[in-house]
């Protein structure tokens, strides 16, 4: 059939999606694409029309697959939870791969400035959709976070992200990274729930020492300021 495409075009989007993610929109070039998909250039200027349009419709393909991900990741557990599975998603995200690809959404975002209005549109668009998912998860958890704004809440959430992304590029490892996340999440509950937990666990008996020693201060001050019998 004349015009028919001769390659599987899901293939073709998956793995033109790598070469973007290891090279980034800018330095990825039409040859790169042709060497990994195995589709002469040729043919992939006429299926798609140049490097952008190929771009624009892996990036969709992405950002489909990550607000699934993300979206599942939002939906288990209490609020506390439920942030500490999505940077656990986010964080696997950006260190997957040898080496690591970093983030993608990070990396068009930072070209944005050379970039055309359609890809800056589609990066503004996941990372609203992204912070539209976090508010929601957040309203509807079981326990709820100190009061505040879901949807500014989001934005600072989705906001610490990027400069994960950032952490990420400049050399730090995954679980330097999840402790980041971690300590993040622990100071929006409010409390170090975790560690407070493995303390008690760890040292029950100085728990118990520091409880009465305490009690033994307030019995004293009682008595010390009780007034005199005459």
């Amino acid at each position: 059939m004349v015009g028919a495409r001769q390659f599987d075009e899901q293939e073709v989007i998956a793995i033109a999606l790598d070469v973007f993610w290891r090279k980034g929109l800018h330095d990825a070039t039409m040859q790169d694409l042709a060497t990994a998909t195995g589709v002469q250039r040729g043919s992939l200027y006429n299926a798609y029309g140049g490097k952008e349009a190929i771009f624009l419709r892996a990036f969709d393909q992405y950002a489909g697959q990550f607000l699934e991900t993300a979206g599942s990741a939002l939906a288990r557990g209490n609020a506390a939870a439920r942030l500490q599975n999505f940077f656990d998603v986010i964080i696997a995200n950006m260190t997957s791969g040898s080496p690591p690809r970093g983030c993608l959404t990070t990396r068009t975002a930072l070209d944005s400035a050379i970039s055309s209005t359609a890809v800056r549109r589609r990066v503004q668009s996941l990372l609203s959709r992204l912070e539209q998912l976090i508010s929601k998860s957040i309203s509807s958890a079981p326990s709820k976070l100190p009061p505040i704004d879901a949807n500014r809440l989001a934005r600072v959430v989705v906001t610490y992200t990027r400069g994960l992304a950032v952490m990420e590029r400049a050399g730090y490892d995954r679980k330097q990274l999840k402790e980041a996340a971690a300590t993040f999440v622990d100071a929006l509950v409010g409390e170090p729930r975790s560690q407070a937990a493995k303390w008690r666990r760890t040292y029950p008996r100085r728990q118990h020492y520091i409880f009465c020693t305490e009690k033994a201060l307030s019995d004293q001050r009682a008595f010390s300021t009780r007034p005199e019998t005459p």
